[in-house]
Parts: structure tokens; sequence; C-alpha cells
């Protein structure tokens, strides 16, 4: 566990408060019954703190138990971490940047479940390096469950595409 994931762990907790925060203040959150357009931001708001605030006291924990000596062996591995943490960067972490852009540029344009599909096809491939029947199930099974939950459980208007109208 190294500095990286406890600067991660703050960051995904301040995150966390900032979408309920403002999910709370400028989106109505209703109620559970009928709920408003910010009672899932804030609620998903709320897990990301949480568990951004798990993350990082199992950060700490595990760091203090590491015992006598504990200290020479943080330091060859905070080298090797920093070398590993570079390597998912240029390979995982830049590609799956390039990813959330490309699906936010495509989601109005293709509509949300060519978009939806494709951003997961992309994901599985370049980001989580899976094979293409994997990929496909992940793909088709997250596109539909995901129209399903919004388009008619949650009644939200999702986009059919400029490309398609």
């Amino acid at each position: 566990m190294g500095r990286a994931e406890k600067v991660s762990s703050i960051v995904l907790v301040a995150f966390g408060l900032f979408v309920a925060f403002y999910s709370r203040q400028y989106l109505k959150l209703g109620k559970m019954i009928t709920p408003g357009a910010g009672f899932l931001p804030y609620w998903i708001g709320i897990a990301l703190a949480v568990l951004g605030a798990i993350w990082f006291l199992n950060t700490r924990l595990s760091r203090s138990g590491s015992g006598a000596g504990g200290e020479e062996r943080v330091a060859v591995n905070a080298a090797a971490e920093k070398e590993a943490l570079r390597g998912r960067i240029l390979s995982r972490f830049l590609p799956g940047v390039l990813l959330v852009i490309l699906y936010a540029w495509l989601f109005e344009k293709a509509g949300y479940l060519v978009s939806t599909a494709l951003f997961m096809v992309g994901w599985q491939k370049v980001v989580e390096k899976e094979g293409w029947r994997k990929t496909a199930v992940i793909a088709v099974l997250c596109a539909g469950c995901m129209y399903t939950l919004f388009s008619y459980l949650l009644k939200v208007y999702l986009p059919t595409g400029t490309w398609f109208s």
C-alpha cells in the first residue's frame, strides 16, 4: 500500500462528498418512493465517500502492521510500486480516460445503447484485456441492464442518437 493509494482514497472521499453536496444542494432529492433527479447521485456520492474512507483506513492499517524492519521493505517496495504505477497509468488509466471522453462524445450522437455497448467493448478489450466472448457478454448485459434500469424502472429518457433520427 503506497502513497498513491492514500491520495487516491482521499480524492475518492472528496469527490464523493462533492457529488453528495452538489446533489443535495442543486438537485431535488425527493423521497424513497418518488425519487428526484438528485436522489441517485446523492447516494452514489455517499457510497463513494464511505468506500474511500474504508480504503484509506485499510491502507493505514495494513501499513502500520508491517512491524520492525518494515521501513526498509517499504522503501524498496515504494520504488517498485512507483514503476508499477507508471506502467498501470500508461497501459490502463490513460486509455480508460480516453474511452470515457469518447463515450461522452458519442453518447448523444449514437444514442445510449450503441455508445454504451461500444464503450463496454472498448473498456473490456483495451483496459481489462479480456477475450471476445467475455467482452461481448459484458457489453450486451451492461447496456441492456442499464437501459432497463433507467428507461423502465426510473423512467429516465435516454437519447436515441442524432445519427439514427
